[in-house]
């Protein structure tokens, strides 16, 4: 099957939605950057390199770090 993963996702999603799992979104940030620092390649508006735009990849890099750490604060924060 073609793209299993965007489909295991998108479903995912769904269900994140559907049951607010607001855990979900911590998990999907953190595995979505693990991909971008392996590929050195990231997708927003536009593709940015590591190799052609070094400063603005590790910017985009470090707030999606810091969404990520936001939302599982934000989850830990509902837990307790």
């Amino acid at each position: 099957m073609k793209k299993w993963k965007t489909i295991v996702a998108l479903v995912c999603m769904a269900f994140a939605i559907y049951l607010n799992w607001s855990w979900f979104w911590a998990l999907f940030i953190f595995l979505g950057l693990i991909h971008v620092i392996r590929s050195g390649e990231i997708h927003f508006v536009e593709a940015v390199k590591r190799k052609e735009t070094p400063k603005l990849y590790w910017i985009m890099v470090v707030i999606w770090s810091l969404l990520a750490v936001y939302s599982i604060n934000n989850y830990i924060h509902i837990l307790i």
